[in-house]
């Protein structure tokens, strides 16, 4: 059984929807990487 998984690159036009779909579809969190939120991590 997986019980997390970490660092998958997805290149996306739209970073904000795919934001609501990887936080909505597959219970993702955002992780703060400094100045600007770019990362998400799924399965914690």
């Amino acid at each position: 059984m997986i019980q997390g998984l970490s660092h998958m690159t997805f290149v996306v036009r739209d970073l904000d929807r795919m934001s609501d779909i990887l936080t909505g579809v597959f219970d993702a969190r955002e992780v703060d990487s400094g100045a600007r939120q770019f990362s998400l991590e799924v399965g914690q």
